[in-house]
Order: C-alpha cells, then sequence, then structure tokens
C-alpha cells in the first residue's frame, strides 16, 4: 500500500500538516520565519467550542434564558387575566350548581306526581281505610330511604278525614303540624288555607321544624323545603314532601366559600345557607339582572332556571378574588431558585450524556469491551443490546430445538444449552373473552406476562431464559437444582396474575429438577401433562405434582338412556338439564381439566353416533363441532366448558325436532304449563284437564316421548332454578324454595340433596368459594 506523504496533500492541507507536525516540538514557524505560539490559544478555543459538551451546556443556557423571559412576560400578562378567569369560574360552578337544583326539583315533581296520583294515594281522598295505612307508609319509606333524593319525609293531609298520614305514624292535624312538624310560619291554619290556593304544585320557603313529642327533649329538623302536591280543581288531598335543603346543599353546591341563596319567582328566599356574614338582602339582588356584578364591596353571581324559574345567588367578598390574583415575593423567590436549579441540571444533564459518548468512542476505538457498556441513555445501548439479543435469540432456538425432539424423536443435542441442573416452568395462558384475542389485547397482555416473569426469574436466577413457544404458553428454562426456590418465587408472581385476572387466567407447571440438557424434551412432556392436571376455576394455578386418580366424570346408564331418547326427541330443555345436573352435582368435588374435556369427547361422540345422515346433514355437524377440541382447551372455568357442551346439545336437538314432521303439541303444552306455574303448587290431575287429558295417559304419553314422568321433571326444573336462584346471595333460601314451589323447606332441602348431590346452603357456600 502506497504511503502517504506531504506532497499528496493540496497546499492549505499542507500547510496545516507542517503547523501540527512541528507542534510537539514547541515552536512553529511560518512561511516568512515568525513564531505562530501566538495562534494555538486562538486554535484550542476553537476545538473546545465545538465539542458536543460546550454545545449542549450553550444550548440548554438560552433556552434557560429564554423561558425565564417568556415566565416573565406571562407572569405580566396573566395577572391581567387571572381575575376575569377567577370571575368566570365562579360564574360557571354556580350554573352547575343550578342544574343540580334543577334537575332534582324536576326529578321531584316527576316522581311524586307519579307517586300522587297512584290509587292508593288518592283512595285516601275518601273514607281512610286503615288497613292499607301500612302499605303506604312502606312506600313512604322507599322514598325516604333513597339517599339520592334528599326526601325527609312525605305526609298526606286530606280534606275531609281528621288524620295526616306520613312515614312514622298517622295523626291527627292538630298533632302533626303542632307536635311533630311545628313551626310558626307553618301551622295548621296554613295548610288548611292551602286546599283554596291556585295552583298544582309549589315550593315553599325552607324553615326549621320542631318535633315536640318527647317534652324533656326538642328535635329539631332544619332547613326542610315543604313541597306541596294537589290538585288545582276540586283539592280535597295535599301531598307535603318534605326535602332536606341542608343534604341539597352539600351535593349540589360546587364553589368552596362564599353565601347562596334560592329566590322563587316572587323573589321570596327558598333557601340561604348558614353564614356569618349578614343575610343576602333579596330586594337588593331584584335591583340589577345582569349574571354578575358588583354591589356594596361584594360580587354577586346569579342565575334564573329556565324549568323552575329559580333566581340562584352567589356572594363572594371582592377581597377574596383580589387576593387569588396577587402575585407576592414567595414567587418571584421560586423563579430565582428554579433557575439556578436549572443551570445546575443542565451542567448534571450535559455531564451525563458527554461522559457515556466519550466511553461509547473508547469502545468503537477497541479501548474497551463494548458488549460489556452500560449507560443509562438507550441510544448508547444499541451495539450492547443487539449483540446479547444475537447471543439470546441463538440459545431460544436451541432451546425449541430440543422441545421438537418431543415430536421428532431427533437425538441432535442442542449445544447452546448449558449442560447444567436445570428446572422447566411452563406458563399456559387462557383467555376469557374471543374479542380481547381478536383485537390483540390478549397477545399485549401476554407479552407484559412475559417481561414480567423474565425480569422476576432472571434477578433470582441469572441465566434463566424465558420466552414463548406457542401462542398461549411460555417457557421458562432456569438453571438451578433449588425448584423450592422457583416455588416460592412463582408463589410472589401468582398475585401479579391475579391482579390481570380480566385478561386472562394462567397455570403454571414446574417440572422435576433435570441434571442434563438433553432431558430438555422430557422435562417440556412433563410440564404438559401437569398442565392437563389443572382445576377449572377462574383462579391462578401452581402445579408441582401430578394429580392423584381420580373417578372419571361420566353419566352413568340410565343417564345415557336419558340422553339418548331426549336428544332423539329434540327435547333441549331436558338434555339442558341433564347436563347441568352433570356438572352441578360434581361441584364439590374438584374435576381436573382433562377429567372433564374426556366427558364432553363422550358426549359429542354419543351425538355423532346418534347423529345418522337422515337426522342431520355430515356438513351441518361438521360446521357444528368445527375445532372443537380447540374451543373446549381455551375453556377457563367448568362453567364455561358447561355453556359451550350446552350449545352443542341444543344445536344437535334442534337438528333432531326439525326432522320430525310436527313438532309433539302434548309434551310442548306441559312443558310451557310447568314454566308458567312454577312458583305455584302442580297436581297431575288439574295439568290433565288442562290438557283434556286423563291423568294416566298423560303419564304414560310423557314418559314415552321425554323418557322421565312428569313429576321427576317438575321436581328437576324447579331444582335447576333454584340453582341460578341461589347464587343471587341476597334472596334467603327460604324464599327461593317458595319461589319454585315448595312450601315446606325441608322437603325442598331433600330434593335439591337428591338431584344436586349438596343442601341449599353447601351449594351456595360453594359458589361462593369458588368465584
Amino acid at each position: 500500500m502506497k504511503s502517504v506523504t506531504t506532497t499528496d496533500f493540496s497546499p492549505f492541507l499542507n500547510r496545516l500538516y507542517r503547523i501540527w507536525a512541528t507542534c510537539l516540538n514547541g515552536t512553529i514557524i511560518g512561511k516568512r520565519g515568525h513564531p505562530i505560539r501566538m495562534y494555538l490559544p486562538i486554535l484550542s478555543f476553537k476545538d473546545r467550542s465545538i465539542s458536543l459538551f460546550w454545545r449542549l451546556l450553550t444550548g440548554f443556557l438560552c433556552i434557560i434564558v429564554l423561558m425565564c423571559a417568556l415566565t416573565l412576560y406571562s407572569f405580566a400578562v396573566s395577572k391581567q387575566n387571572v381575575r376575569s378567569e377567577i370571575v368566570k369560574y365562579n360564574t360557571l360552578m354556580l350554573n352547575h350548581t343550578m342544574d343540580g337544583y334543577e334537575k332534582h326539583f324536576d326529578l321531584i315533581k316527576r316522581q311524586m306526581l307519579m307517586y300522587f296520583y297512584s290509587e292508593k294515594v288518592q283512595n285516601l281522598r275518601a273514607a281512610p281505610n286503615y288497613r292499607e295505612f301500612p302499605a303506604i307508609q312502606l312506600e313512604i319509606g322507599s322514598w325516604v330511604s333513597n339517599a339520592s333524593l334528599f326526601i325527609h319525609n312525605i305526609a298526606f293531609f286530606p280534606k275531609q278525614g281528621n288524620f295526616v298520614l306520613e312515614k312514622g305514624t298517622s295523626s291527627t292535624p292538630e298533632s302533626m303540624f303542632n307536635v311533630f312538624y311545628g313551626n310558626e310560619a307553618y301551622g295548621l291554619d296554613f295548610w288548611r288555607n292551602q286546599f283554596d290556593q291556585d295552583y298544582n304544585i309549589r315550593v315553599l320557603p325552607a324553615a326549621d321544624f320542631r318535633n315536640l313529642m318527647f317534652q324533656e327533649q326538642l328535635i329539631l329538623y332544619e332547613d326542610l323545603i315543604p313541597v306541596v302536591f294537589k290538585k288545582r280543581e276540586n283539592s280535597d288531598l295535599l301531598m307535603i314532601v318534605f326535602l332536606d335543603a341542608g343534604k341539597m346543599y352539600e351535593a349540589f353546591h360546587q364553589t368552596a366559600s362564599g353565601d347562596f341563596m334560592i329566590r322563587d319567582e316572587l323573589g321570596q328566599a327558598l333557601f340561604r345557607n348558614a353564614s356569618r356574614e349578614p343575610p343576602i338582602d333579596p330586594g337588593q339582588l331584584r335591583k340589577d339582572d345582569r349574571s354578575a356584578y358588583i354591589s356594596g364591596g361584594t360580587y354577586f353571581f346569579q342565575s334564573v332556571g329556565k324549568e323552575s324559574g329559580f333566581t340562584y345567588t352567589q356572594r363572594v367578598p371582592v377581597e377574596r378574588i383580589a387576593s387569588q390574583s396577587r402575585l407576592n415575593k414567595t414567587l418571584i423567590g421560586a423563579t430565582a431558585v428554579s433557575l439556578a436549579a436549572a443551570i445546575i441540571i443542565s451542567w448534571v444533564f450535559a455531564t451525563g450524556i458527554n461522559r457515556p459518548l466519550q466511553t461509547m468512542i473508547g469502545s468503537i476505538r477497541g479501548e474497551s469491551d463494548a458488549a460489556g457498556f452500560r449507560s443509562s441513555i438507550r441510544e448508547f445501548n444499541i451495539i450492547r443490546r443487539q449483540i446479547q439479543d444475537k447471543n439470546k435469540t441463538e440459545r431460544q432456538l436451541a432451546i425449541l430445538h430440543g422441545l421438537k425432539a418431543i415430536r421428532s424423536q431427533s437425538d441432535i443435542r442442542p449445544q447452546a444449552i448449558a449442560d447444567k441442573p436445570f428446572v422447566l416452568v411452563l406458563f399456559h395462558a387462557l383467555s376469557k373473552r374471543e374479542e380481547d384475542v381478536e383485537r390483540g389485547s390478549f397477545q399485549t397482555w401476554l407479552s407484559y406476562m412475559l417481561v414480567c416473569m423474565e425480569d422476576r426469574l432472571g434477578k433470582s436466577f441469572p441465566g434463566s431464559m424465558t420466552f414463548p413457544v406457542e401462542t398461549n404458553r411460555i417457557i421458562s428454562l432456569v438453571y438451578t437444582d433449588r425448584r423450592d426456590d422457583i416455588i416460592s418465587q412463582l408463589d410472589r408472581l401468582e398475585k401479579v396474575f391475579e391482579q390481570d385476572k380480566a385478561f386472562g387466567t394462567v397455570t403454571i407447571a414446574v417440572s422435576s429438577v433435570f441434571e442434563h440438557s438433553d432431558r430438555i424434551a422430557a422435562a417440556y412432556q412433563e410440564v404438559t401433562d401437569l398442565v392437563g392436571d389443572r382445576i377449572m376455576i377462574d383462579r391462578t394455578q401452581i402445579i408441582t405434582e401430578r394429580a392423584e386418580e381420580m373417578t372419571a366424570v361420566d353419566f352413568d346408564t340410565d343417564q345415557w338412556r336419558e340422553f339418548q331418547v331426549n336428544l332423539r326427541e329434540g327435547n333441549d330443555v331436558q338434555l339442558t338439564n341433564l347436563i347441568r345436573r352433570a356438572f352441578a352435582r360434581r361441584q364439590g368435588k374438584e374435576r381436573t381439566a382433562a377429567a372433564w374435556l374426556e366427558f364432553c369427547r363422550n358426549v359429542i361422540g354419543k351425538i355423532k353416533s346418534e347423529s345418522s345422515p337422515l337426522v342431520i346433514a355430515p356438513g351441518r355437524l361438521q360446521d357444528m363441532f368445527h375445532e372443537a377440541e380447540t374451543k373446549m382447551q381455551q375453556c377457563v372455568t367448568a362453567e364455561d366448558l358447561e355453556q359451550l357442551l350446552l350449545d352443542w346439545t341444543a344445536q344437535a336437538a334442534e337438528g333432531f325436532r326439525s326432522k320430525k314432521q310436527l313438532r309433539d303439541p302434548i309434551t310442548s303444552a306441559v312443558v310451557d304449563y310447568v314454566n308458567q306455574h312454577l312458583s305455584e303448587e302442580i297436581y297431575l290431575d288439574i295439568l290433565a284437564e288442562h290438557l283434556n287429558l286423563s291423568s294416566g295417559y298423560l303419564s304414560s304419553y310423557f314418559k314415552e316421548k321425554t323418557g322421565m314422568n312428569i313429576v321427576d321433571y317438575i321436581n328437576e326444573t324447579r331444582i335447576m332454578k333454584a340453582t341460578t336462584l341461589l347464587i343471587d346471595n341476597t334472596l334467603k333460601i327460604h324464599d327461593v324454595s317458595v319461589a319454585v314451589g315448595y312450601r315446606n323447606i325441608t322437603s325442598f332441602n331433600r330434593m335439591f340433596k337428591k338431584y344436586m348431590g349438596l343442601t341449599p346452603s353447601e351449594f351456595r357456600r360453594k359458589q361462593g368459594a369458588d368465584s
């Protein structure tokens, strides 16, 4: 290769080369013999001015100066606008308060008008029927107990009768308005005068009412707003609704300070909140119709409701608004401190960028190991990550090659896997909603869980690898012989999975300790078998040992015969009850997913064996059970698997039923009658009379068509209905018994255990434990 000499450069570069070539001697002589040592500071300054560190620092300082200037300008401009914005804020908050009151007054009017014109209430206008009083008081109690209505009490005052009915009791008008709800402005004469007033609904001013029922103790009902409902003509009944104005104020008032008042169309104050300031003068407010104005050193905000016509007023002192828009010395000092902190942070930040950059340059020159380089800046870690990712990919491919030996029986040993003791962990995830898989939410969640597991296991067991092997399976290869430590780490990881149950359910299988890497295929087979031993419940499971041998889930001979008869007849209701009973009877005994799947395969096989081409076309049967195994494997709980099997049996029954010439009218009539009278006593004689048949003939006919007698069908239908009602914990067991036609709780318990294998109480506890 030809060497480069000074003659290879251009004249300018030649001079520059001569300067730097003699620089080490301490003296540089120019063309005219003048020393140019004097130029070195200039060259040094130029060299520093183009360094990344000084450019970053200068840029940060320029940004800081610009931001300070902008901040000072913003302070000057915003000070002028803060006051108007505060006024707008108070106006907006008052409008929100008004909307809350308006909607509530409208709700009260609509609900109470419907109640006022109800039959029970209107019956109070005539001679009182005291037997109806408890029912009306219960209805009043339901209105009062509804916290969102803010109703304190409801009183009915008929013009003719000498009584007043309210939530607690019925009393004479004198006792009601002088003892229980006494007030000088709302005495008995006031309420009697309301019968002659020309209105349907009127909201009266709030007042404090006294309860003098106990002489030694005064009970005071503060700030109650009476709302009167009556007929404009023929007014002979008053319904007085007492609204709790204090609670309404707490619920609807939006601002934290200021006096508040509501006035009606006549300017009369309906409500004003308690305040240390003198009360608002309604007469003064009527002099100005603007939404916001200043009067006497006070801001007044007011707004008129469109529906009620009420005027809502808020009073705020001017000093309070002015104090919120005043800049002080603290803000200026904070700005100065922020400026100093910004300069320090800029220096630190520029240094933090410059140092790893210099280290990176050294690694490029070969002065340091690039693979071992660490930095908090992402871009500086690209090269290191590329090297690490390449090695990681090679190891993962080697592991996948070892897993394929399960199928290919290959003897090739994965060289990239360390030959030392290891434990294989399989994470098997199932999605709860098909739409999550379609939208990609499930895969996103799996990616998150992959990162979480890789982080947890990687920190505790250095050198371990975690990566996906299938769409819903993740493998972790952990190099250790401390299997118990892995299980302890997974126990803590289980809490993370439980927090994300909305996305899917995870089953974790942990293999035994294997001594050599050529056993990875056997380890994968072991964890696959362990996943099959999971219990079909919506909960994270960690499986470390094979399940003990259990009794298979299956029908007995009589049940298979009943299934066959009802399938041929197309009785989907009986088939549904039969399958539900099979699942429900085993709720108290945990069965593995493998056992449930085998039961479903037997049912599908039975349907296919009974489905001749004349009954269900082969193409339809193939569509019905398309990817049946995959759908069953994706079921999270036994309930999901039960519903899937019910859908298939319903489709099969519909296929059998559609081939019948006529739908059997007698069996259908019995089914409809039982469903309609499930909560009543059902007698065979009455049912036969309803169908114009003899009881003996009806019983034999139903047995022939369905494979079961009518009494068993009625009991089974009632028990199946009871299982759905028992899920609601608010219902008592006795109420469920009555709802399904059992008046005797003992008979209900005995019949429930006969069909379900559990008592109702045990069934409810089991449901609660599973949920």
